[in-house]
């Protein structure tokens, strides 16, 4: 059963993220209301087939910016925050959701696909957009280390569309949309992770949770897409050129998110504070 699978690695993060418990009261709430939420979600509102991982995927997603929330509201490690990461995040949704909302091509098969789905997708972006607004009422931009070039990423992200363009909405408009969300949410976290390494020092433990959730959402839904990409081969190319660019850029955030994962795993496995080192 998908939700005995699902729970089984919810329950081993709770497990390691109780070690923290002590120090990090807020983080371990968020984890628990988040398995609770799960375990009546996959009862209630899924099939349990092995599509919702898509849902799963946006949900640990959602988690993060949830908790992003959390250190943005008590004001801790502002200048931290990548608001151009951020920023990156609102196309990659209001996309997306273009393209799930009024077609079916990429939704779950299951009936989370019927509403669920696009419900985390849109509190995903209203999060966002709140982040956003409260970091900007404290953060100083003229001041700001946030300083990565992400129109370099944006164009990339266009060409990549262009080139490697699944169709199963079979219309180009929504299939480009998707795509180009798809795209986008691949670098989204470069700027983010280019502003750690810039600043260097001790990260704050709520931002490191944020960004684990993210690496969990990215290996959910690659996952899913190395059973499902042959399904992205457009028909009459013996080569599935789109379903090579859907798992090249689920690979990618793996990579780009690599190192940040290792000295995570590092500090919760010895109950130490998380340090990224100064390298830029």
């Amino acid at each position: 059963m998908l939700v005995n699978h699902v729970m089984s690695v919810i329950l081993r993060a709770s497990s390691v993220t109780t070690k923290l418990s002590k120090k990090s009261s807020e983080e371990c709430f968020a984890y628990a209301m988040f398995t609770v939420v799960m375990i009546f979600g996959a009862e209630l509102f899924t099939d349990q087939k092995f599509s919702a991982l898509i849902t799963l995927s946006s949900a640990f997603q959602c988690l993060g910016f949830s908790i992003l929330m959390v250190q943005v509201v008590r004001e801790r490690s502002i200048s931290s925050i990548s608001l151009r990461t951020l920023y990156m995040y609102i196309p990659v949704f209001i996309c997306r959701l273009s393209a799930t909302c009024l077609y079916n091509g990429y939704l779950p098969m299951d009936r989370s696909g019927d509403y669920l789905y696009q419900l985390i997708e849109g509190i995903s972006l209203m999060l966002v957009l709140t982040i956003i607004w409260k970091v900007r009422r404290v953060q100083d931009a003229e001041e700001s280390a946030d300083t990565c070039a992400v129109w370099v990423l944006l164009l990339a992200c266009v060409a990549f569309t262009a080139l490697l363009r699944p169709s199963l909405n079979k219309a180009v408009v929504p299939d480009g949309a998707w795509t180009f969300a798809l795209y986008v949410e691949t670098v989204a976290m470069i700027p983010q992770l280019y502003l750690l390494a810039k600043l260097g020092g001790e990260v704050e433990s709520l931002q490191g949770h944020y960004i684990a959730c993210t690496f969990a959402s990215r290996l959910t839904l690659m996952r899913f897409w190395y059973t499902s990409y042959g399904e992205l081969q457009t028909p009459g190319q013996e080569i599935n050129w789109p379903g090579i660019g859907v798992m090249g850029s689920q690979l990618l955030q793996i990579v780009l998110l690599a190192d940040f994962m290792y000295l995570y795993v590092t500090s919760v496995r010895l109950n130490q504070r998380l340090v990224v080192p100064q390298t830029i």
